[in-house]
């Protein structure tokens, strides 16, 4: 198992892609503390980990609220003696609305989680790393972050800004053996990985949207010693949706 015994923290771990995430760790001998606001959907998702013969809790949080990690950070600590990795999966989606009419709270709002969210977590987290000489964090981040996708500004900038953020964050961290990096996820269909093949689409060079457990694999990847001297990345998994020149130039695909 490839991360056998680490300690994960995963932000916005009871839905969608935080859920798949969670999943595969504890498949791969990860001890799990789970992130969210949701409690209901947080306890579901905590029995389902603990059937599988696993070691996980459950900490309500609001991650853009530095007092609520703190509370994550000890109580993480606490039930299992220290964080090996952090998962930065938490983010508001949705239409922000068009840039010359977005209102100033649904900016803060959705600043506050992509972006702000992620510098409170990785500081408060990494000091527990740093005191270990050791950790892995992974920011989960959008191709939204390089393509704008319109009447999305406050979710494009938070995006954004996540990616400079890692590749910052990897370079202050680096003297204490913590590696930092981001999955931008392309079009990702919101359905558990054992359902009907993902709809075709002419967005992705490969054809299809994607699904939660390839996001799910690919943070594995980052989590273990496979990717020991990678940091300050960015792994788009997009089906190749940022380089689909059919697309782009309008060219038909051959037969």
């Amino acid at each position: 198992m490839r991360l056998n015994e680490k300690v994960a923290i995963i932000t916005g771990g009871s839905g969608g892609l935080g859920r798949s995430i969670a999943a595969k760790f504890v498949e791969e001998g990860a001890f799990v503390t789970i992130a969210d606001q949701d409690a209901d959907s947080g306890q579901r998702v905590l029995a389902q980990l603990q059937s599988a013969g696993r070691s996980a809790i459950f900490v309500k949080t609001d991650v853009s609220n530095r007092a609520g990690v703190a509370r994550l950070v000890e109580q993480t600590v606490q039930r299992f003696g220290r964080i090996d990795i952090l998962v930065n999966n938490a983010a508001v989606l949705g239409e922000n609305g068009h840039f010359l009419e977005i209102s100033q709270a649904v900016w803060d709002h959705v600043v506050s989680v992509n972006q702000t969210a992620v510098f409170i977590c990785s500081q408060l987290v990494g000091r527990v790393m740093a005191k270990a000489g050791r950790g892995n964090i992974i920011n989960i981040s959008s191709i939204n972050g390089t393509v704008p996708l319109p009447r999305c500004a406050a979710y494009v900038a938070a995006k954004s800004a996540v990616e400079s953020l890692t590749r910052i964050a990897a370079t202050d961290l680096a003297p204490y053996n913590i590696r930092v990096n981001t999955i931008a996820p392309g079009p990702i269909e919101n359905r558990p990985p054992h359902l009907d093949a993902p709809r075709p689409t002419e967005d992705t060079l490969l054809g299809r949207n994607g699904l939660p457990h390839e996001i799910a694999a690919a943070a594995v990847f980052l989590a273990s010693e496979e990717s020991s001297f990678i940091t300050g990345e960015r792994i788009a998994v997009d089906g190749g949706m940022l380089v689909n020149g059919y697309r782009i130039y309008g060219v038909e695909r051959p037969a």
